[in-house]
Order: C-alpha cells, then structure tokens, then sequence
C-alpha cells in the first residue's frame, strides 16, 4: 500500500526528492490496509512529511492514535483505533481542530 502510494505520487509529481504530500500520507492512513509496520520506510523516504503511532489508555480504552508529522513536529490525528474492540475512527482537518470522518471496524465493515 505504502510502496503504491509513492510510486502515484513520484509519476504525479515528477521525480527528484521525495516528499509525500498530506494528501497521499491521509489516503495511506485512511486505508485499511494500512499498517503502523510501514512508518519507519515512510519515515526513510518522506522525513519531512510521515507518520507516527502512539498508544495510549487501559483496558477497554486502550488505543492505537496515528498522526502526521512535519519532521519532528506531530500534526493533525488521522486515526484512532480502539485495541480492544477493533473498532477504527478516521479523523479530517488540521491539528487542533480535527473532526470524525468515519468510522469501521478491523474487519471492514462500517
């Protein structure tokens, strides 16, 4: 998933340094596919723009937050998914002011 979204966004933009858009890094995010796994290689190709995980909380609130980073900076959520119950929130807008975009569960179904 990672791999095809660089790859997009190189023949979209040209080639030359890589850096991946907000956009593309949201789309990665917003796809169930997507994996924590893969932030070290964005990380590696996009430094100025990727992503970082953190979890926080216990037991049924236990969860898994996914932000954008600028650098060392985090930015906006993107997504929170709740370890216990699988269920996946997907968030829209700038850092601060982020709002629920969607929600699913692991399995796929919303």
């Amino acid at each position: 998933v990672a791999m095809r979204l660089l790859l997009l966004q190189r023949f979209a933009g040209g080639f030359g340094v890589v850096t991946l858009s907000e956009d593309t890094l949201r789309r990665y995010a917003a796809d169930r596919r997507a994996s924590a796994d893969h932030f070290p290689w964005i990380a590696r190709v996009s430094p100025a723009h990727c992503l970082s995980s953190e979890v926080t909380g216990a037991g049924a609130s236990r969860a898994e937050y996914w932000r954008l980073r600028r650098g060392e900076e985090n930015g906006a959520n993107l997504r929170r998914r709740l370890l216990q119950s699988g269920t996946v929130q997907h968030y829209e807008g700038e850092r601060g002011a982020e709002r629920l975009g969607g929600a699913g569960h692991a399995h796929g179904t919303t």
